[in-house]
């Protein structure tokens, strides 16, 4: 596979992101390392780089480039954003750069910043309307999305650094309310002319940032939330409030202390907190969804899709089925043969469980990925595949799809996954979903237990007794006498008795 390195430095943070590929094929993130810089620091009251954060931003720089050649990157691509664009004193960064690497740096315009995190944000959520934004160190992008395409881009120097800065005078002590009130209306104030940032019901306004995950993070904890992941998280405005009143009642050293909190991020959270919410309320937004992925993703998908305008995937959360599946090394015909037996089923019984079209690709992207833990072990490797489903970089769904796909291919086999842990995620009818669901999934992998796709199609009749009726192309004896075997899960989960026979 290739590597490739993309380095953003931010004002706040500069990060590096390496991806091993195949171009238009798989991909996977390899490595991800992050240092806080501040490079914005005091550019707002000056208009000029200071020299001990231009330090800090070349010596993260030169380290993050010796690290991609230490590990045989073939190509870099290095950008930098707001604090270096609106400095007056550029060429004392480029010259410190220049001593210490080679690394040809990219300063980015707002509009090709608010781009390349709309490119990331709409690949990783699998967005079609909706609204993305990124509070970054210094400034804020917001874009609007119609038919998955960028429609308005606003850019406002509204970015926690900057307003930290600006308005947060003593962090050393809870903010005053003052200080707090004048913060509020500065953050409003940057909004003022984002007259298209409307809330709708079938529009997503998505996030992106440090700022945003830390807030994420932080919500989390405060649930007890089952899932450690934020990218797909929903952040109510009333969660919001509860976090930006938290903060603002305590200094940083009891900031520092909130679960979730990086102490890095404790004395700009807040800022970034307010911005965020004054965001929300232009728009009247009672929820946002948190991006995990932003412009460094933004320009690996540029790459990785070179050829396609814009470089967007027709269809994320398939892509990211397939994604997971050959980076696992499935068997295709195994898997697309189980894929096709349990949706034949999945038709016939429709009657019976009464699902649509949601169900139905949920239990095919299962099928699809249902024997991935091979890859770590045969055995046992129904737990393995769903260990790799809670912790893949899964694009384009949900949470609660997550725990539900993660369980279907948990119950592939044999037993069943536990769900009590995620019932914060789940809904209340979800675990009788999963089991018929599962006993689809189960059916089929056993009338494929030899993987030879012996067993062609399947036809079902209904009655006091499902009856399955298998065409094969050759002897299918063993896959019939083993799937009436496994087939308890079905009954108790459609409380039906069943009965496989060839045809």
């Amino acid at each position: 596979m290739h590597k490739i390195g993309i380095i953003d430095l931010g004002s706040n943070t500069t990060r590096l992101i390496v991806m091993a590929y195949e171009r238009g094929v798989c991909f996977r993130l390899t490595d991800e390392v992050s240092e806080v810089v501040r490079l914005a620091e005091g550019v707002d009251a000056t208009n000029r780089l200071q020299p001990k954060p231009i330090r800090r931003a070349v010596n993260a720089l030169r380290m993050f480039e010796r690290y991609c050649r230490s590990i045989e990157v073939e190509q870099i691509i290095a950008v930098g954003t707001s604090a270096i664009r609106e400095a007056t004193n550029q060429e004392a960064f480029w010259s410190a750069l220049r001593r210490e690497t080679s690394l040809d740096l990219r300063i980015i315009s707002a509009q090709e910043e608010a781009y390349y995190g709309y490119l990331g944000t709409v690949n990783a959520l699998g967005m079609r309307q909706g609204f993305t934004f990124d509070t970054g160190g210094g400034s804020t992008q917001v874009v609007a999305v119609a038919a998955r395409r960028p429609v308005e881009t606003y850019s406002v120097q509204a970015g926690v650094v900057r307003f930290t800065e600006r308005y947060v005078r003593n962090d050393n002590e809870p903010i005053n309310k003052t200080d707090i009130r004048i913060l509020r209306d500065a953050a409003r104030s940057a909004f003022t002319n984002l007259d298209w940032l409307r809330a709708d019901p079938a529009h997503t306004l998505a996030g992106m940032g440090g700022t945003i995950r830390t807030l994420a993070r932080i919500d989390q904890k405060s649930r007890a939330y089952p899932l450690d992941r934020v990218h797909g998280y929903s952040l109510s405005r009333e969660a919001l409030a509860a976090m930006v009143e938290q903060l603002s009642r305590k200094g940083r050293r009891e900031r520092e202390q909130i679960p979730g909190m990086k102490d890095d991020r404790a004395d700009v959270t807040l800022a970034g907190a307010v911005i965020i919410e004054q965001l929300m309320d232009k728009g009247g937004f009672r929820q946002l969804t948190v991006s995990g992925q932003g412009v460094r993703e933004g320009f690996f998908y540029a790459h990785f899709l070179q050829g396609t305008d814009p470089p967007l995937f027709a269809d994320s959360r398939s892509f990211s089925m397939l994604n997971l599946a050959r980076l696992s090394h499935y068997e295709e015909a195994h898997c697309q043969k189980v894929a096709a037996l349990s949706l034949s089923l999945f038709d016939q019984l429709v009657t019976l469980h009464g699902y649509g079209p949601w169900e139905r690709e949920l239990l095919g992207f299962a099928a699809t990925i249902h024997d991935i833990g091979v890859s770590v072990g045969y055995y046992d490797h129904h737990k393995h595949s769903e260990y790799l489903v809670h912790n893949a970089a899964l694009l384009g769904f949900s949470h609660r799809e997550i725990v539900i796909l993660g369980a279907l291919v948990r119950n592939h086999r044999k037993g069943l996954a536990e769900l009590a842990p995620y019932t914060a995620v789940l809904q209340l009818d979800d675990g009788v979903r999963i089991a018929r669901l599962s006993a689809l999934l189960r059916l089929a992998e056993y009338l494929e237990r030899s993987k030879s796709q012996v067993v062609q199609t399947v036809r079902v009749t209904l009655g006091e007794t499902v009856r399955v009726i298998v065409e094969a192309s050759g002897d299918a004896s063993v896959e019939i006498w083993d799937t009436n075997r496994r087939a308890g899960l079905f009954r108790k989960a459609f409380d039906k008795e069943i009965e496989i026979v060839a045809g």
